[in-house]
């Protein structure tokens, strides 16, 4: 490997590869950031609770464009601010295109799955979204819910998250607690 020279300005903004490269790198990064994208909604919502998979996948991709450029020399710095206009864009386009289209932002987020029913756990909801039992009263706990007779629904929403619809009180009927004792009745 040839020696580094310190402030080549050529090697740091533009490279010693040829312009169409540049091209190259578009295309790179819209097929890896399609191909994580559907990885991740094939995944489904328990790995990303709190972030949507864009934002995940725009996280990662940030960072590794960022970091390559700080730490290897040969990467340029151009490439890595064509990589963040060019995911920033994606990243725009599939916005407006959820905003604008149900059916997109149907297909890319998924839709809310009912989980608990008056009390009751959904077996068939939970092989869907492959979700243990363990983790759906893990989830229920998080939210305060001591025993399943208080729920008349919980929704598992986009986002990974449990949405709670609460029985009234007064009609509240006892069932199974979400104590961890409780994990294999």
């Amino acid at each position: 490997m040839d020696p580094i020279i310190p402030f080549d300005w050529q090697r740091m903004f533009i490279g010693l590869q040829p312009p169409l490269y540049f091209l190259e790198i578009v295309v790179r990064v819209i097929l890896i950031y399609t191909f994580t994208i559907i990885a991740l909604r094939y995944m489904g919502k328990r790995g990303q609770r709190q972030m949507s998979p864009f934002e995940l996948v725009l996280v990662i991709a940030l960072g590794s464009a960022t970091g390559d450029t700080m730490f290897y020399p040969e990467v340029p710095i151009l490439y890595a601010w064509l990589i963040i206009l060019v995911m920033v864009g994606l990243d725009r386009l599939l916005s407006e295109l959820q905003f604008r289209h149900k059916d997109v932002n149907t297909f890319l987020e998924g839709q809310p799955r009912l989980m608990v029913k008056d009390g009751e756990i959904l077996e068939d909801s939970l092989r869907k979204e492959q979700l243990r039992r363990d983790e759906l009263l893990a989830l229920l706990r998080e939210q305060e819910v001591a025993d399943l007779g208080e729920i008349q629904y919980a929704f598992l929403e986009q986002t990974g998250n449990l949405g709670l619809l609460r029985i009234p009180k007064e009609k509240q009927v006892k069932r199974a607690s979400t104590h961890p004792d409780n994990y294999l009745k």
